[in-house]
């Protein structure tokens, strides 16, 4: 689950190479398009999920790409924002120079609560199979 990140990140570096040199606005396009898609697919979800209880589960579970690519999108702003960072006297006062800032915290954010979710989400399917397992087991007699 922790490995949704970087594969989102490679999986734009491939798909941005034919736009001639202009990596970050194909990343966002990229990113956005990502999240309508997602978008969509919870709504598919949500119109043949058999209980709320697997809604849930699908939801956290598509939540995990979309926090990839809202991740992606930050990493945009955060490549536009490096050199108010780095030039910090020349650009004091300019509401730009803490933006890289902002947009690194918010990544690192992102990936802590990817984990968490990664991790929720490893325990739910745990709890879920266990529950279809004793379904399973309780309809059959016991054999001695």
């Amino acid at each position: 689950m922790v490995f949704v990140l970087p594969v989102v990140e490679f999986l734009a570096e491939v798909a941005t190479r034919g736009f001639g040199g202009y990596y970050e606005i194909a990343r966002v396009v990229l990113s956005v398009v990502c999240i309508g898609l997602l978008v969509h697919s919870w709504f598919m979800q949500r119109r043949y999920a058999q209980s709320k209880w697997r809604l849930g589960f699908f939801t956290l579970l598509l939540s995990l790409p979309m926090l990839g690519c809202v991740w992606l999108g930050l990493n945009v702003i955060r490549s536009y924002s490096y050199d108010f960072a780095v030039d910090y006297n020349r650009n004091l006062g300019n509401w730009r120079q803490n933006l890289y800032g902002y947009a690194v915290e918010s990544q690192d954010m992102i990936v802590l609560f990817a984990k968490v979710l990664g991790i929720a989400l490893a325990l739910w399917l745990m709890v879920d199979l266990v529950r279809w397992m004793g379904k399973r087991v309780a309809g059959r007699p016991l054999r001695g």
